[in-house]
């Protein structure tokens, strides 16, 4: 989701990073798309990973639960590789239904500390 929609989450060097993914992408698909090239940005929202566990404050285990699971994201991707040739899937955004990045985590902090 970073390198769709600005947000606190990732820090501006990830999220610029992802951005530049999407450029990357469009440049290909026109550059390349008349040879046959064709490349897709897939935006997931929190993936149930365990770097997830690294954070300062993990999400809870029924927070991850509720997560995209890797295994969906496998599905996109398979999804995305079996497509027929002459179709171009330039950008797929997928988010778990009960997405924490809406409807706020207990570990997520939604915006810089104000001064008190």
């Amino acid at each position: 989701m970073a390198g769709r929609y600005p947000g606190y989450l990732a820090g501006p060097a990830y999220a610029v990073t992802k951005h530049g993914m999407g450029a990357m992408t469009d440049q290909l698909n026109m550059e390349d798309g008349v040879n046959g090239i064709r490349g897709c940005v897939i935006c997931p929202g929190e993936v149930a990973t365990p770097i997830l566990k690294t954070r300062a404050v993990p999400p809870s285990d029924e927070e991850i639960a509720r997560m995209l699971q890797p295994e969906d994201l496998g599905r996109v991707v398979r999804f995305v590789a079996e497509s027929p040739a002459h179709l171009c899937l330039n950008e797929i955004v997928i988010s778990p239904t009960w997405n924490r990045l809406y409807v706020g985590g207990a570990d997520l902090r939604m915006g810089p500390e104000l001064p008190r």
